[in-house]
């Protein structure tokens, strides 16, 4: 029997302790092991639904991008089409008012020089009728009593007023 005991001890009994210990382990700690594993499924579950709603959200934003810069690039073209034509206009206009203000240049100075070209026969008469003026006085001075010389000189004189008024 001893014999017998000795297994008992040495074989079955480590067994039936273990099996004991498992089965109070499993009864005891399966609530709170279901409860774990539950726990860390929904947070696996939570997980896996943010990481979807996030890869879901960089796609949209990653389309809504490429939909943006196609949009830009037609916009860049547009862009430089208006700024291009609007240059072109800005040329014409800068153009036409040069053009106008050339034109204005051209005729004020031909009007300027048309006063001193006046100005200047004016004055040319003006020198003319008292040379003559002076060269008349000098020479009836010289050859013409001074009474005669008094009236021819007012006559010239008159004379002379006259056609220097009227030009």
């Amino acid at each position: 029997m001893e014999d017998h005991f000795d297994m008992l001890m040495g074989v079955i009994l480590p067994y039936a302790n273990f099996a004991i210990f498992l089965g109070l382990a499993i009864y005891f700690f399966r609530k709170p092991a279901a409860a774990a594993a539950k726990k860390r499924r929904e947070q696996y579950s939570k997980l896996v639904a943010e990481a979807t709603a996030a890869r879901d959200a960089a796609v949209a934003k990653l389309d809504e991008l490429k939909k943006r810069e196609e949009s830009l690039a037609d916009e860049l073209a547009s862009i430089k089409a208006a700024s291009h034509e609007s240059a072109e206009q800005e040329a014409f206009k800068i153009v036409a008012d040069a053009e106008r203000l050339a034109s204005h240049l051209r005729a004020e100075a031909g009007r300027i020089a048309a006063a001193e070209v006046a100005k200047a026969r004016a004055e040319l008469r003006k020198e003319i009728v008292d040379t003559v003026t002076a060269s008349v006085k000098e020479k009836l001075v010289r050859e013409l009593s001074v009474d005669t010389q008094l009236v021819l000189a007012r006559k010239k004189i008159d004379e002379l007023k006259h056609v220097g008024a009227d030009s």
